[in-house]
């Protein structure tokens, strides 16, 4: 497991990714959602972790895991050019370790993104951006079916365990593709 850090706001203590002190642009940033506590809702945060062992120390990318969304994801994303944000789903709809990519606009299923424990990620982004806060222009979702996302478990099931891997390759790509500016 890489380094912990405190959320400011909150105490709470999050994974993240050295890097040193530098002007604007903030780094890129890798969020995993979820509760690690609670079997596949942890996946966002076992990705997390898995990229922290790939690319912790890269300076141009903070990679963080964090237990909810709303106001704590706002936090983390002001000041960002890039974003990659993983998920649990839990819709019934799909296989459990179905690797689903999400429109900002269509998070069904959700467990975080989407929850009513706090404010819900389209309405953190519009908030940020009417307080005139720099948000990501480039932003990625990944949605992971859970089998299990509601009982008490460390330990992931293994069709959701298996998509880890998967999803922490295609967020190194999507890091490495060259921003194009055009599109914003």
């Amino acid at each position: 497991m890489g380094p912990l850090a405190q959320h400011r706001e909150s105490g709470q203590e999050f994974l993240t990714s050295p890097h040193p002190d530098s002007p604007a642009p903030a780094p890129d940033v890798v969020v995993g959602l979820g509760n690690d506590i609670v079997a596949d809702d942890g996946v966002g945060i076992a990705v997390a972790r898995h990229l922290e062992t790939e690319i912790g120390t890269r300076p141009d990318v903070d990679v963080i895991a964090l237990p909810w969304a709303g106001f704590a994801l706002l936090d983390v994303l002001k000041g960002r050019r890039r974003a990659a944000i993983i998920d649990c789903l839990a819709t019934g709809e799909r296989r459990p370790g179905t690797i689903v990519h999400i429109d900002e606009t269509d998070l069904a299923g959700s467990v975080r993104l989407n929850s009513f424990h706090d404010i819900s990620y389209p309405t953190a982004m519009a908030l940020g951006r009417e307080m005139g806060w720099e948000m990501p222009d480039f932003i990625a979702i990944w949605g992971i079916e859970a089998e299990t996302p509601d009982i008490f478990s460390e330990t992931l099931s293994p069709p959701v365990a298996a998509a880890v891997e998967k999803v922490a390759s295609e967020v190194i790509e999507y890091l490495s593709t060259p921003l194009d500016w055009s599109e914003t």
